[in-house]
């Protein structure tokens, strides 16, 4: 080190110890395995990251395309080299105050991948790629952010800024895992409320029923589906057709291959397409005579828009005369987001549907403004407070068995509170309101509908 004139051997030693401070501090940084890299950008003035394994490419655009009827988080679609994708702006998302858009300002866009799905997501200003090791992440604490902590994957500091990393998958993926403490409470409830009986009090337990109860936790752990009165007459009967199907030595569930395969019968026709002309037609038997100007729908757990454009299609022509209104809502960002703009390919195209469709410029087919106002799509989680009228019709096909018991009570409950004296509840076909519960039972083919009694 070069001696400044007049300074003291104090200040000299002072500052070779803090040279190799820096130093060390440097090798220390060198030694530290970077085994996670992260795309950094900012939000109202807070530094936020997403995994680089998430991150397609990062862009610049604006005039983006509107699409009517979609969440205000939703700004529209960009044409990103021939793909249309949905723009999702993070600070509506995540309710954070800001400015309102000018119709030719430039957005700063990462266009990210989440289960093969591309989408882009715009920030206040993205800053660089940032290396550091795993083991620096920190677990989230709600102080960290003005988000919801289940959003958040991670907190870590690096040279003196730090990070909240989002949790990607949870945000934008399919529906967002169950905590596993709330699992095993649910499980455990059902259990708790299981007609097998209790081997300590000294009643006889029979095969059937020891097997049925780890059928029970099982599907609860291993397929997040839970067994109560609404389902469990299926589950039971299901366990009769699997246990002559399968080795003696494997009736249990051991993975959640096995739970799949357990539940490949469960789900109600044409779930994850479109309806059939039969099941439209045992659909429009089903639904109650209503000569009110307005009626009001409530799809529950919409998924892609499949469902709700069929539905769209039969309630039109089931009440020709009437204002009909669909609220559909579901708690996968990605298919709610994309369902406004849902396509369908030729062979979708049948004589049912083809009136209500029209052909673009590039011959694929979408529905008809007429049908695309009927329908309100919302990202929301039908477990939180529901903000929707009183209801003519709920649909909420195989819904209620994927949540836990106290969650269904829930739901069940503001069902009761929402559908109106002379409304209809369609559940899935394998699924039942409790018994004495005060609902009437009403099956029309494969559509198992229940109004007030």
């Amino acid at each position: 080190m070069v001696r400044e004139t007049g300074m003291s051997d104090i200040e000299v030693r002072r500052r070779e110890n803090e040279t190799e401070d820096r130093r060390d501090e440097e090798r220390a940084e060198k030694a530290v395995v970077i085994d996670f890299k992260m795309v950094t950008f900012s939000l109202a003035g807070k530094d936020y990251a997403i995994d680089i394994m998430r991150v397609k490419e990062i862009a610049k655009a604006g005039r983006f395309t509107y699409v009517p009827n979609t969440s205000p988080f939703v700004i529209g679609v960009y044409n990103l080299r021939g793909d249309i994708i949905p723009i999702i702006d993070l600070r509506v998302f995540f309710n954070i105050p800001t400015k309102a858009r000018e119709d030719d300002s430039v957005e700063n866009m990462i266009i990210i991948h989440v289960d093969e799905q591309t989408f882009g997501i715009v920030v206040d200003a993205i800053d660089k790629v940032v290396g550091i090791s795993q083991e620096s992440i920190q677990p989230p604490h709600p102080i960290f952010g003005d988000i919801n902590i289940k959003y958040i994957h991670g907190v870590v500091e690096n040279r003196g800024r730090l990070y909240i990393i989002l949790d990607v998958t949870r945000i934008f993926g399919s529906r967002a895992r169950e905590d596993e403490e709330k699992a095993r409470e649910a499980i455990s409830g059902t259990l708790a409320t299981s007609p097998v009986k209790d081997a300590a009090a000294g009643k006889k337990q029979s095969r059937d029923e020891l097997d049925i109860s780890f059928i029970q936790s099982s599907l609860g752990s291993l397929g997040k589906f839970f067994v109560t009165s609404v389902n469990e007459k299926w589950v039971r009967d299901r366990f009769a057709s699997w246990r002559d199907q399968r080795p003696a030595d494997s009736v249990q569930l051991s993975s959640e291959d096995d739970a799949r395969q357990y539940l490949s019968t469960f789900p109600s026709p044409c779930t994850g397409s479109f309806w059939d002309a039969g099941y439209m037609d045992a659909m429009a038997s089903a639904l109650p005579d209503n000569a009110a100007k307005q009626i009001n729908v409530w799809n529950v757990g919409c998924g892609k828009g499949y469902e709700s454009y069929s539905l769209a299609v039969t309630l039109r022509e089931r009440y020709p005369n009437a204002r009909v209104r669909i609220y559909a809502n579901d708690s996968d960002l990605l298919s709610i987001s994309n369902a406004p703009m849902l396509s369908l390919r030729d062979e979708d195209v049948t004589p049912r549907l083809k009136p209500h469709l029209v052909q673009g410029v590039s011959g694929a087919w979408s529905f008809n403004q007429a049908i695309k106002d009927m329908i309100m799509f919302e990202y929301h989680d039908c477990n939180n407070q529901n903000s929707v009228p009183n209801m003519d019709v709920i649909l909420a096909r195989d819904v209620l068995s994927y949540m836990n018991p106290k969650q269904q009570t829930s739901l069940i409950a503001e069902f009761s509170e929402k559908l109106k004296d002379n409304g209809l509840i369609i559940l899935g076909k394998n699924e039942a309101m409790p018994q004495k519960s005060g609902w009437l039972r009403h099956v029309q083919g494969d559509i198992v509908a229940f109004s007030k009694e």
